[in-house]
């Protein structure tokens, strides 16, 4: 699918931006933002810091998922995605913003536009995974309306959200 139909936003900072489903001819651009995401912004594993393996990461999106980019101009500034499962009808959820665009509403716009998607595919739950210590991350599903669903580890939680 074409990243046709984007969504315009302006940011906290004042700075326009977009978002929008995105398809396989957007590969090149998404693994760009990937390539120079940087290993400190690694979380959980993702995105794999060897190129080969990123690159394969992103074909599996791409191949199995339901894809949506930001778009500052026309560099990709975040990416999220919703990997369904029509029999569970549920999905699990990954977003993945640039550093120097975090904490600007993009990550939100980004769930609100894949939340859509969700339920207009008629699954009725999503759910993921994030580190305990991510507090901006928590944030951001929380203010989406997830809710943890686990006692909580050491490293990791799952959060859910019921459509």
């Amino acid at each position: 699918m074409a990243s046709y139909n984007r969504v315009q936003g302006i940011d906290k900072k004042g700075c326009a931006f977009e978002v929008g489903e995105c398809g396989p001819e957007d590969k090149s651009e998404l693994a760009r933002m990937y390539d120079n995401f940087g290993s400190l912004a690694i979380s959980q594993g993702l995105p794999p810091d060897d190129r080969d393996q990123r690159l394969k990461w992103i074909d599996n999106l791409m191949e199995f998922g339901r894809n949506f980019l930001a778009w500052k101009q026309e560099d990709v500034i975040g990416h999220c995605s919703f990997l369904p499962d029509y029999d569970k009808r549920d999905a699990e959820y990954i977003i993945f913003v640039k550093e120097p665009f975090r904490n600007r509403g993009i990550g939100t716009a980004l769930t609100r536009i894949a939340l859509e998607a969700v339920a207009a595919a008629g699954l009725n739950r999503i759910w993921l995974t994030v580190e305990s210590l991510n507090f901006r991350a928590i944030r951001l599903y929380r203010n989406a309306g997830f809710v943890f669903v686990d006692q909580g580890g050491e490293s990791e939680r799952i959060m859910e959200l019921r459509l």
